[in-house]
């Protein structure tokens, strides 16, 4: 009885490891800035990577990402940066200057710079921006950055949570580098237009629709399948 008991537990399967818990972290930007983020990796090496925007600063922060979708990222393998971006929660600076005019791209640097460092096992090559309302502006802009001055630290792909014509306040998205990338516009039946006018901007542009629904991160609340659906484009884009 005993060597059968051994044999078994010697051939069961050993338990998944769970993911290191996120923890608070500060990093510079170029122009002289602090900004604050969680950091929760996936505790493996070679993880791709999601960084979060959260919508309209300094009314929204990085509270706006529920847990719960920061913990279904890690579970399926990434690790995640959500960002406090200028102007909101722990994070210096002015807050208009997140989403017009040229700084916001330099929120987007400064997190890849510091997972860079912080997390030198990750891997970069591999990293999606994922924007909420007007934080898919910034995931634009720095996308549009990186194809003209850094092409390999263009993001493998996008999310925009609920986009819409303020996405494209400092530059067009149609017709642009970002026509290449696999972009998935998620938005819920009543703010669909500016998505809807998106449909054949790029071969791997995806689109998801839920009703009723929230704007940005909100649809996370009456549409938890919301969820799965963003970490699933994600999955089957980045990995």
């Amino acid at each position: 009885m005993r060597s059968l008991l051994l044999l078994l537990l010697l051939s069961a399967p050993a338990p998944a490891l769970a993911a290191p818990p996120c923890q608070v972290v500060s990093m510079p930007t170029s122009d002289g800035l602090t900004l604050q983020a969680d950091h929760c990796p996936a505790g493996v090496d070679g993880a791709p990577v999601v960084v979060l925007l959260h919508m309209i600063p300094p009314h929204h922060d990085r509270s706006n990402y529920p847990p719960a979708f920061r913990q279904a990222l890690q579970e399926a393998g990434f690790s995640v940066l959500n960002l406090d971006r200028r102007g909101a929660g722990g994070s210096q600076g002015v807050a208009k200057e997140a989403y017009t005019g040229p700084k916001g791209k330099l929120d987007v640097a400064a997190a890849r710079a510091f997972l860079a460092t912080a997390e030198p096992t990750a891997d970069l090559g591999r990293w999606a921006c994922v924007g909420a309302s007007n934080g898919t502006t910034s995931c634009l802009d720095y996308s549009l950055w990186a194809a003209a001055e850094e092409p390999a630290s263009v993001p493998r792909a996008l999310v925009f949570l609920t986009g819409g014509t303020y996405t494209e306040t400092n530059a067009a998205l149609e017709g642009s580098a970002v026509s290449k990338l696999p972009v998935l516009f998620a938005f819920n039946e009543g703010e669909k237009a500016w998505s809807e006018s998106h449909r054949a901007g790029g071969p791997a542009w995806e689109h998801r629709s839920w009703a009723p629904g929230g704007h940005g991160t909100k649809a996370f609340g009456p549409n938890p399948e919301a969820m799965k659906d963003v970490v699933d484009f994600l999955t089957r884009s980045v990995r």
